[in-house]
């Protein structure tokens, strides 16, 4: 197994998950973002129900 850390928004990081995933490239994406607002906070969460497989 391969970490790639990605620094931004939950945005940047939906982009890159569509990109990986159209690349039929696994990923994950985990729980280990840093405090945030809770609307952030939410935004990851959905993207962890949206792409974790």
């Amino acid at each position: 197994m391969a970490k790639i850390e990605i620094k931004g928004t939950p945005e940047k990081l939906e982009r890159v998950s569509i990109f990986l995933k159209a690349n039929n490239i696994e990923h994950t994406i985990m729980d280990d973002y840093g405090n945030h607002s809770k609307e952030v906070s939410d935004k990851y969460k959905e993207l962890m129900r949206k792409f974790n497989h």
